[in-house]
């Protein structure tokens, strides 16, 4: 079995963080296919569309037969699929062709039912014209942050609740680098940051919650289709803190939320996004 290419794996490392903060983009390349995902959320509901693109007309020119994607199901998540016909195929026999210059489609439709910090797996399996079997294991790029609402604190209420947050389990501190070629951290960088935490991981901006401008305070909440016993929808609140060091060109990223998952993701997805930044 034919897995994925060793030379593709960085970029599809940064095109899957790219795809946690933005609507739409490619997830995976190389010479027989292209993975393009265009997603959007409201509240806890998501709805994501997956195109496989057979791009194989520069080098093989190979149909990819018995075409099927296997999404893993995981306990945070409700997940609905439908997609071309065969795609979703249990049995190796089974699954759909994909011609030249043609694409298979998959739709999920998800909702969040629980914190949690990884994202959900998908297997893509085919046959080229010659017999080689290829599966690539990929990770759909559904976060904690894209069921996040953006909540605008001010600044002593975004205080006393940072305050209220303190605590081992509540927490998750890093500090990031930022990147080799980067710029130097000035005011102009410090708002690129500001857009990462509004328009990347849905945060409402907490402006005037700081002295100096080397810092981004941002409050979320992480929507859930869960029902308490009361029958009221479960909701995390989520803080985060971005505070520039320019001396060091670095970052440290603090996140306080109720739920550790939720610390860790956020955190997660706001590195991540920093060293692209």
């Amino acid at each position: 079995t034919v897995g994925i290419p060793k030379e593709v794996i960085p970029a599809m490392r940064k095109a899957f963080s790219n795809l946690c903060t933005s609507q739409s983009g490619v997830l995976f390349e190389n010479t027989l296919l292209q993975v393009g995902v265009k997603h959007e959320y409201v509240g806890a509901q998501g709805r994501i569309s997956v195109f496989f693109g057979n791009v194989s007309e520069k080098s093989a020119k190979t149909p990819l037969h018995h075409f099927r994607v296997v999404v893993d199901e995981v306990e945070h998540l409700r997940i609905q699929t439908q997609g071309t016909q065969g795609l979703l195929d249990d049995d190796a026999d089974g699954g759909c062709t994909v011609a030249v210059r043609t694409q298979a489609k998959l739709l999920l439709l998800v909702e969040v039912t629980a914190p949690f910090d990884d994202a959900p797996a998908m297997r893509v399996m085919f046959e080229t014209e010659d017999g080689a079997r290829h599966e690539y294991p990929l990770r759909l790029p559904v976060v904690a942050t894209c069921f996040m609402e953006p909540v605008t604190l001010e600044p002593a209420a975004f205080m006393q609740r940072w305050k209220s947050l303190e605590g081992q389990e509540r927490e998750c501190q890093e500090v990031v680098k930022a990147p080799a070629n980067a710029p130097p951290i000035d005011e102009e960088y410090m708002s690129r940051i500001a857009k990462i935490i509004t328009e990347g991981l849905k945060f409402g901006r907490c402006a005037g919650c700081d002295p100096t401008p080397w810092t981004v305070s941002g409050a979320a909440t992480f929507r859930t289709g869960a029902k308490d016993l009361n029958g009221n929808s479960i909701n995390v609140g989520c803080l985060v803190r971005v505070e520039a060091n320019p001396q060091a060109g670095a970052f440290r990223v603090t996140t306080r939320t109720l739920h550790p998952l939720c610390s860790k993701a956020v955190k997660n997805v706001a590195l991540v996004s920093i060293k692209l930044a």
